[in-house]
């Protein structure tokens, strides 16, 4: 439960108590809960959109499960994959990368990356029809949040303290397949057959872009898995539109 507790505290806006001093190494096992946080954040989407669509035409209600699951998430993947996308598209060498990555200002890239991927998110939910609509929902956050736990293996790019250090180097291969397995449980009991398919797909996409992004850097930042995040979601919307 403490576990669960950590990685809903580090992934949503929603006010958790935890007592007593943190360690380090409950910080690093709280990622195995990552698939149930997103499975959270799911179901608000699904909510939002079925309760939207009850009163709302069009579009409306895929824009709104959006916009819920930024305000439960303060939008932290988000401002990730902004700053992640001006520093590797806006420089040439590493160190620029990054220290354009901790510089708090938007830059275009980051604006157009996130108008481009809000865009994409919007219009394929509004592609799902009938009873699929539902279940992508649901395992789209979880599929996204889990596929952060393997890039955690990689070493922490930058010197010293940041908001990804505690876990990057940190995650070990049994947190791994723990998220993994429990993510591709959800997956299976919510969508059969097709789930797993669709999350197995949405990790190759994302654990290809964690090998180029750990290339590019040297590393992995707090930023980069906010990046991955977004990349494996609409990864997850668009083979959901295919399959």
């Amino acid at each position: 439960m403490r576990s669960f507790l950590l990685a809903l505290q580090l992934l949503t806006r929603i006010p958790v108590r935890i007592g007593g001093e943190v360690q380090k190494q409950e910080m690093v096992l709280s990622v195995t809960m990552f698939p149930l946080v997103g499975l959270l954040v799911g179901g608000a989407m699904s909510l939002v959109h079925y309760l939207a669509s009850l009163v709302l035409p069009g579009s409306l209600p895929a824009w709104l499960a959006v916009l819920a699951a930024l305000l439960l998430t303060g939008g932290l993947h988000l401002d990730g994959l902004m700053d992640t996308a001006d520093g590797v598209f806006g420089s040439h060498t590493r160190e620029k990368a990054l220290a354009i990555m901790k510089d708090s200002r938007a830059g275009a890239m980051g604006v157009m990356a996130c108008v481009v991927v809000l865009g994409i998110k919007t219009a394929a939910i509004s592609s799902l029809i009938g009873y699929k609509i539902y279940p992508v929902l649901l395992l789209t956050p979880v599929a996204a949040r889990t596929a952060m736990v393997p890039a955690m293996r990689y070493p922490y790019a930058r010197q010293g303290e940041g908001t990804g250090s505690p876990y990057a180097g940190q995650v070990g291969k049994e947190h791994i397949m723990f998220s993994v397995l429990l993510a591709l449980a959800v997956s299976a009991l919510i969508m059969r057959t097709e789930g797993v398919v669709l999350v197995m797909g949405a990790w190759l996409v994302s654990a290809v872009t964690t090998w180029w992004l750990a290339k590019r850097l040297g590393g992995m930042t707090g930023d980069t898995y906010g990046f991955i995040n977004e990349v494996a979601e609409i990864s997850f919307l668009l083979l959901a539109l295919m399959v």
